[in-house]
């Protein structure tokens, strides 16, 4: 895998185009790679970390390295990249070698598109419940906001008649009392007027 990897890797660096110089930090200008790395890397064909770290000694899945060739496949067939014809042997090789990884990982990448649009219709469904239940929550609102001022305009309501009865009452108290002091008065002056008879 290392020397397939090292082999694809030195024939992309010999074809790519050239971009802006790049320092990689977890690498000596003296590692046996570091030149054909650097070379792909300023070439933007493969990518350091933002840290500026490359990872060499990071292993590469083979669905990684799948993906590298595709892309390298890809840039060929349109013209991108010249090879000669020793360095599309060792292409071509390398191709068959990886070609049911290349076909899985299209798949999974069709298969994580699928469940991305899954999610964004799972993620609709649910907005559409949210607002859903937010019209709902507001027509319950405004239910319970309306039962909430009849029943205060029935509590005025009940106020204002207590208030009426304990007027009634207090006056009718004062009749008694008045009554009352009436009777006694006149009771006593009966008394008074059959004690001065006698």
């Amino acid at each position: 895998m290392k020397k397939a990897m090292l082999v694809l890797f030195l024939v992309m660096a010999a074809a790519l185009p050239a971009r802006a110089e790049v320092k990689i930090s977890d690498m000596s200008p003296d590692h046996w790679a570091y030149d054909s790395i650097q070379m792909l890397v300023e070439r933007g064909y493969i990518a350091i970390y933002e840290t500026g770290e490359f990872r060499p000694e990071q292993p590469v899945s083979r669905a990684v390295f799948a993906a590298a060739l595709s892309r390298l496949i890809d840039q060929i067939e349109n013209g991108e990249l010249k090879l000669g014809a020793t360095d599309m042997k060792e292409i071509k090789k390398l191709s068959e070698e990886f070609s049911s990884e290349m076909s899985d990982y299209d798949t999974r990448v069709a298969a994580l598109e699928k469940r991305l649009g899954d999610v964004e219709s799972g993620k609709v469904v649910i907005q559409t419940d949210i607002s859903k239940s937010t019209v709902e929550f507001r027509d319950k609102y405004e239910e319970l906001k309306a039962d909430n001022e009849r029943l205060r305009q029935e509590l005025a309501m009940l106020q204002d008649q207590i208030e009426v009865l304990s007027a009634g009452l207090a006056k009718e108290t004062s009749q008694r009392k008045k009554s009352t002091s009436t009777l006694w008065i006149g009771v006593l002056a009966a008394g008074v007027a059959g004690l001065a008879s006698n």
